[in-house]
């Protein structure tokens, strides 16, 4: 039996026909540009559906397929295949290799101990393996490269001993290459050889160990334990080294280098260069092609949290992202990097402002401009903080104010309000602002105190601990570019305590039976993006807890939120405390939307302050938490940084589980070196080892594919619907797309084509084509539009009765990219909505 290899990637090796056909469906076919030629015995047949080829060779040709052997004279390895891994459609899957072989340039040569280093690396740090799997892993794939080369001999030898012409001199150039193949692994097979070809071939960003401080300790030496020095330190990743490697992907370089791109309407923010913060920064209202970084600060626990060990190895990480990069990007993981990581308990002793201060020290060079070397050439990097994100406590300690507000007569970083005003006032212009003058003139106030005393009552009543190493940050505002991060304020705070207060209330009065709830709560439809967050039952120990906690994740909770409406209607009548929770989620509905009018940033702040009132009216016994004073700032925070979903905190936090997952793996003896330095080695595979960044990798994923049944009708609707009257090459069908974390499914997803006025109207996915591989269409059926809902805060639609025609859009061209779902209830349709759509509609229209 031959062995067969994929001319389409010119990497993978078959022993049977059969295999080689479910790599090419497995890998290949499922790609917009996917086209196969036949080529057995002659045959041009060409197929842009793999079922479709299959079937080709069982009908035309199933000798092959049957025995597995490639026609006599023929070959499974074209002699002029592309660049090795890159895809290569449009060729013949029997090449003769007695033809002239087509000019297509010269291949370039690939480097086996590059690829073989990056593959080692790469499995190590993904799969977050030991150092002794990889090994394992190592000396698998040696085993197996040992008897394909072997086998490849054999068949190779017997093939050329077929034709009298190929004896003597090729036939022994052919087999001493073969028998003089060099192995690429065995410099990659141990730990200290992979840090060496690592820094060979990737060029790493090396981290600094920063020494904190020193302390004795005995140490085991021999039977006897002597007495050392250790140090204690973190380790940092240097900011400009780190986007020098970020930029040297020549798509992220194009992107950045561009420039932001404003909202078309002024009257609109859709990121945080719309935002006033930007437009007056000193920098980028001079340059807004500058960076606009964004950092981010939590502590993370890497052991049982109920252990023994649980704060011995307890964490800070330091990240940051960019706000250049396009949103539907900037939500990937691979976007968020390191910057700093060190022990808390460390920090607790010597102060956050050390790593502080570290970072300044890059970030003034970086505000003055450093030229680096890019792939286009030589590049004038700028760039500055434009937020500094986190939760409550992270941010109070980086900026120097009270960590725990309970303890603080000014409990909040925006303004001076006690916590008698905050129970009273629900406008924001009833508090003093603060100001960066104003909080540096307390600080000083604070330093300059005669006597602990009067310096503890003075830190008490400012709210203010220290001067944060923060406001030596060129071109930054702590008190204006600290925002508040709506997944704490309110999916871990308002939103699980008002909706504690509302259920309780209705389950001991007797309006709220909670098995029916839960049940009701269990039994939901879900979509199938909404399942993977199903919340969980509420118990009534929960309910009957003293704390303001639901026991909800926040993913857990945008889904409640989305659904509570339907749970409360199916049990109660709509009463005020039902209302208070509608209030809540309208609130929470325009806080997630993507696109804010400056219209609506007015009608939030009125609805913010009438809801803290009947809050008070409900819950006269409850106080004013802290975090709902906080509410009454977002509508100033967006006008100030754009919509709030722009720095949420959430994707941060994601990252967060590439760290945790090495938990098992680590000795823990230096648990912040080794963290580092698997980050390092991932980020430097990520930039090196493949043709495209992890940022823009499965842009798009297709689900299976089939052929288009009328060819003449798609070409019809393209040219009505779309305008484009050229000639469709090629077109297939597929059953499931994925776009930039949107799916959608045919038969099943709503997609948002149009508005009548504020209602938007929704179209049934039918048909999901591509289009000469370049074209996404969705052919739908319109659904009317009935209303919205404010009993369920979701649109009403009418599904009709009779079949009627189906119309064509570009992907491109829809007003909202979100995938919705119908939600059948009650006799009827809606869909619900995770954000608010008004503004969307408004802008787009």
């Amino acid at each position: 039996m031959a062995c067969w290899r994929c001319v389409i990637c010119f990497v993978f090796v078959a022993l049977t026909l059969k295999s080689l056909l479910s790599h090419i469906n497995t890998a290949h076919s499922r790609s917009p540009d996917f086209r196969v030629i036949c080529g057995v015995d002659g045959c041009a047949e060409d197929y842009r559906v793999f079922n479709s080829f299959y079937h080709h060779l069982r009908r035309t040709h199933p000798q092959y397929l049957a025995t597995g052997n490639p026609p006599t004279g023929w070959l499974t390895a074209s002699s002029d295949a592309n660049v090795l891994g890159g895809e290569n459609f449009g060729t013949a899957i029997f090449a003769d290799y007695t033809a002239e072989p087509r000019q297509t340039g010269k291949r370039e040569t690939v480097d086996l101990a590059r690829c073989a280093a990056a593959f080692a690396i790469g499995v190590r740090e993904q799969c977050h393996l030991s150092q002794r799997s990889v090994n394992n892993i190592v000396l698998g794939v040696q085993q197996y490269q040992t008897a394909l080369l072997t086998s490849l001999r054999g068949k190779i030898k017997t093939i050329l001993e077929r034709q009298p012409e190929s004896n003597g001199p090729l036939q022994q150039e052919v087999l001493s290459t073969l028998d003089n193949f060099q192995d690429p692994f065995p410099i990659c097979a141990a730990s200290n050889l992979q840090d060496r070809v690592t820094q060979m071939h990737f060029n790493p960003v090396t981290p600094e160990e920063i020494i904190i401080s020193k302390y004795a300790c005995r140490v085991k030496k021999g039977e006897s334990r002597v007495l050392a020095i250790k140090n204690k330190s973190f380790y940092y990743i240097p900011l400009i080294e780190s986007l020098k490697q970020l930029l040297s992907n020549s798509r992220l370089f194009d992107m950045l280098s561009a420039g932001p791109q404003s909202c078309p309407n002024a009257s609109f923010l859709y990121d945080i260069n719309d935002g006033i913060i930007f437009k007056t920064h000193p920098l980028f209202s001079k340059k807004n092609s500058a960076l606009q970084l964004i950092l981010y600060s939590d502590e993370i626990e890497m052991c049982n949290p109920l252990g023994s060990r649980a704060s011995v190895n307890k964490l800070l990480m330091f990240y940051y992202t960019l706000g250049n990069i396009d949103p539907k990007f900037r939500s990937k993981l691979a976007s968020i990097r390191l910057l700093a990581i060190a022990k808390s308990r460390d920090i607790d002793e010597c102060g956050v402002d050390i790593i502080l201060r570290r970072i300044n020290e890059d970030l003034k060079l970086l505000y003055d401009g450093v030229m680096i070397n890019t792939v286009n050439g030589e590049f004038y990097l700028n760039g500055a903080v434009v937020a500094v994100c986190g939760d409550t406590l992270a941010q109070h300690e980086l900026a120097g104010f009270k960590e725990g507000v309970g303890f603080a007569y000014s409990k909040c970083r925006h303004c001076e309000c006690t916590f008698d005003e905050m129970q009273e006032n629900f406008n924001e212009h009833s508090f003093t602002r603060r100001t960066l003058d104003g909080h540096i003139r307390q600080c000083i106030e604070i330093e300059r105190a005669t006597t602990e005393f009067l310096k503890s009552s003075l830190k008490t009543t400012f709210g203010i601990n220290r001067q944060s190493k923060l406001v030596d940050f060129p071109g930054f505002n702590l008190i204006e570019q600290m925002p508040q991060d709506i997944m704490h304020v309110i999916l871990e705070g308002v939103a699980p305590m008002e909706i504690k207060c509302v259920l309780k209330y209705l389950v001991f009065s007797g309006n709220l039976e909670l098995d029916l709830f839960n049940s009701a709560m269990q039994n939901f439809p879900f979509s199938s993006a909404d399942i993977r967050d199903k919340p969980s039952p509420i118990s009534i120990a929960t309910l009957a807890s003293s704390d303001n906690r639901l026991k909800q994740s926040s993913g857990q909770m945008i889904i409640l939120i989305k659904i509570l409406p339907f749970l409360l209607y199916s049990v109660v009548e709509k009463n005020p405390f039902i209302q208070f929770i509608l209030d809540l989620i309208e609130i929470v509905k325009i806080l997630f939307a993507p696109v804010v009018s400056l219209q609506t940033v007015s009608k939030l702040k009125k609805m913010i302050e009438d809801h803290l009132k009947q809050f008070r009216q409900l819950f006269p016994e409850k106080n004013v938490i802290p975090k709902q004073h906080y509410m009454l700032h977002l509508p100033s925070q967006i006008i100030a940084l754009g919509p709030v979903i722009r720095h949420m905190c959430m994707r941060f936090e994601s990252k967060h589980s590439f760290f945790k997952q090495w938990s098992s793996k680590l000795n823990f003896k230096n648990v912040c070196k080794s963290l580092v330095n698997h980050n390092q080695l991932l980020e430097c595979c990520q930039s090196e080892a493949g043709t495209e960044h992890p940022i823009f990798v499965n842009e798009k994923e297709l689900g299976p594919v089939s052929e288009v049944a009328n060819m003449d009708h798609l070409q019809s609707k393209v040219v009505d619907f779309l305008g484009i009257e050229d000639a469709i090459h090629h077109a297939v069908r597929v059953k499931w797309l994925i776009l930039h974390g949107n799916k959608y499914i045919c038969d099943r997803s709503l997609i948002l084509i149009s508005a009548n006025g504020l209602n938007p109207i929704f179209g049934l996915v039918k048909n999901i084509f591509i289009v000469n591989s370049v074209l996404y269409c969705f052919e739908y059926q319109v659904y009317e539009t009935l209303g919205f809902n404010k009993d369920f805060l979701a649109y009403e639609i009418a599904i009709p009765n009779l079949a009627q025609a189906t119309e064509l859009t570009d992907v491109e061209n829809l007003l909202d990219f979100t995938s919705y779902y119908p939600v059948h209830f009650r006799n009827s349709v809606y869909v619900m909505t995770k954000y608010n759509l008004e503004d969307v509609l408004s802008l787009k229209t």
